[in-house]
């Protein structure tokens, strides 16, 4: 699919619920039927939905009590005395409509659009939806993870990596050269590349940031990019997926990235829905994040010339019937909108300019109060907008509840642009919309939903940092390929088992006995007598083993690619044992006592 075709990523209920397992169904069955209205700020943590407004996608509230929500359900309350006077004041209005017998009011005003709004209450159609009451958690899997890999797996699973693995691959195989460092990669080198990106966010973050390589010297550098692969071997892979194909795989890892952020968390009473900028050429992010914990719930990723509406649908399908706020972004903040969310059992409330249609004209500025149209209500305001409101609980501060939840979009896009994978990549690779680039902006949704969900976890750190995060995030990614490469004793140098057992916390001192048992096994084959060595003055010969595996130049001519420890103890060469002459030990002046005890019993034979 290219570029220029529709692309629409989001998910139908349908679909959500199909891929549901087993173990959230019966948690759902388990849910309470008990339907209490809250009487008053005190009585709002003990109410429920239930029946046809409960929340399919909710369980039981399991967080850490020291989790940070960015605000409390009470500071967007209004007070018992304002609630009085409140009630008093519709109370009022409503019979002062009916003394009037149905007169004209002479407080109407009429919008571009044709709507009428009225400065009385109609009693009739004015509808408020009870208190929402849900409470952001964890759900399934997500309520017991310990740690930054686990939560992160959650999101970025093992059926996303794998895709990710063909395509890679893929883009190998289509490559005519076939160097050492262009080799087809594997699940544990690919989780280890992905780790090296999460840490270029965390180490690059900068305004002025060095070049990449920077981060692979041994004088700037850290030793965890040098012991988890070369910077050859990190680009290389990156190159692969700078490309324009593959649009089909990564529609396919986005979609199963929205069903993972949505089946693995319940977000809470208060939502805001907002366009943010994306980083791919002609497309539009639509976002529905949680404004107490800035958790993405859903997402669309579609072409610009489309229908806001539609792009509202889809991203609240999972709230329907939940009783929830949504806080509408200006892009979305239409009368009509309102009301197709009342229907859906949504509250909203959101900025209506004073230019757009559905604006009343003709509004005094100096006017005070509110003017209603059905269930919709918009609130005067110092500036060049209204606040409009919709089914919105007479309990809840209108002004406060939009001035805490209207930037929550952009703040999730803040906070995922902070650590930023993109950093990983160089100016030329940044600059062009490739696949590259639609892979990191799911790798930093990812990192920010799954610190999100470590923080809610009873068994978490609530009080973790982001840059924490990702940087556990980074290290765990790494481990496997690190494990692997300190087992090798064919390639890994011992400097570099060191530093990797410095990196894993683990103690080196088994690596170092071995090392001081293979030096003295390697130094004792090579002792000269020099009263039977005929040697030319300033020769000396050193040990029979190099520390690395090096080409054997003759095979090396016959296209062998043949390597071997072994070499030439005066010049240094490294020789198979095709091509290495030995010589017996009593041409080489050594005598019996002088024999490791591993040869005593192979006779006068030296290899």
């Amino acid at each position: 699919m290219s570029a220029d075709d529709h692309m629409e990523f989001v998910l139908d209920e349908q679909l959500l619920a199909n891929m549901k397992s087993s173990d959230n169904e019966g948690d759902d069955e388990k849910m309470e039927e008990d339907y209490l209205v809250p009487t008053s700020p005190e009585d709002y943590k003990e109410c429920t939905l239930a029946g046809e407004d409960a929340d399919p996608l909710q369980e039981q509230a399991a967080f850490s009590s020291d989790f940070e929500w960015l605000f409390k359900d009470s500071d967007l309350l209004v007070g018992e005395e304002q609630l009085a006077d409140i009630v008093l004041r519709s109370e009022g209005r409503v019979l002062a409509k009916a003394r009037k017998r149905g007169r004209p009011s002479s407080g109407s005003y009429i919008s571009s659009n044709g709507y009428t709004w009225s400065a009385e209450l109609n009693a009739t159609s004015q509808e408020e939806l009870p208190l929402p009451v849900h409470q952001a958690c964890g759900k399934g899997p997500a309520r017991t993870v310990s740690n930054a890999v686990e939560s992160w797996m959650l999101l970025f699973d093992d059926d996303m990596l794998r895709q990710l693995l063909r395509f890679v691959n893929d883009q190998i195989r289509k490559r005519r050269t076939r160097g050492v460092s262009q080799r087809p990669t594997d699940l544990t080198e690919l989780r280890s590349w992905l780790g090296l990106n999460y840490l270029c966010g965390v180490f690059r973050n900068a305004q002025y940031n060095g070049p990449l390589e920077e981060l692979w010297t041994l004088e700037l550098g850290n030793a965890i990019f040098r012991a988890t692969m070369t910077l050859t071997r990190f680009e290389f892979i990156t190159d692969c997926l700078c490309t324009e194909q593959g649009w089909d795989e990564v529609q396919r890892i986005w979609q199963k990235l929205l069903i993972n952020s949505r089946s693995y968390y319940g977000s809470s009473s208060w939502v805001c829905v907002d366009e943010q900028p994306s980083n791919l050429d002609n497309m539009r992010l639509v976002l529905c994040c949680d404004s107490k914990t800035l958790f993405m719930a859903n997402a669309v990723l579609l072409r610009q010339k489309v229908s806001h509406d539609k792009d509202l649908d889809q991203v609240i399908c999972d709230f329907k019937t939940t009783g929830r706020n949504v806080t509408l972004g200006p892009r979305f903040t239409k009368l009509q909108n309102c009301q197709q969310l009342l229907q859906r059992q949504l509250s909203s409330i959101g900025m209506l300019p004073i230019t757009s249609a559905d604006c009343p004209k003709n509004w005094p500025e100096n006017a005070e109060g509110c003017l209603y149209y059905d269930n919709v209500k918009i609130h005067k305001q110092q500036g060049s907008n209204h606040l409009l409101t919709c089914g919105l609980s007479a309990q809840v501060n209108a002004s406060s509840l939009h001035a805490l939840t209207a930037q929550t979009c952009a703040q999730f896009h803040d906070l995922a642009q902070r650590y930023s994978t993109v950093l990983a990549t160089r100016p030329s690779q940044v600059k062009q919309p490739t696949f590259l680039k639609f892979l990191h902006h799911m790798l930093n949704t990812a990192a920010l939903n799954a610190w999100v969900l470590l923080r809610l976890s009873p068994k978490g750190e609530a009080l973790i940092e982001q840059r924490d995060f990702q940087r556990q995030l980074g290290l765990f990614l790494t481990q496997q390929r690190l494990q692997r490469r300190l087992l090798r004793r064919s390639t890994t140098t011992l400097v570099m088992k060191l530093q990797i057992c410095e990196i894993l916390g683990q103690s080196s001192q088994r690596l170092l006995s071995e090392a001081a048992s293979d030096a003295k096994q390697t130094q004792g084959i090579g002792v000269l007598n020099l009263d039977k060595a005929v040697l030319p003055d300033g020769v000396t010969l050193s040990s029979r083993y190099g520390e690395k595996h090096r080409r054997c130049k003759p095979c090396a001519r016959s296209k062998r690619e043949t390597k071997a420890r072994s070499r030439c103890q005066q010049c240094l060469a490294h020789r198979c044992g095709n091509h290495l002459i030995s010589r017996c030990y009593e041409c080489m002046g050594i005598a019996s006592s002088q024999l490791p005890e591993g040869n005593l019993n192979e006779g006068t034979t030296g290899t």
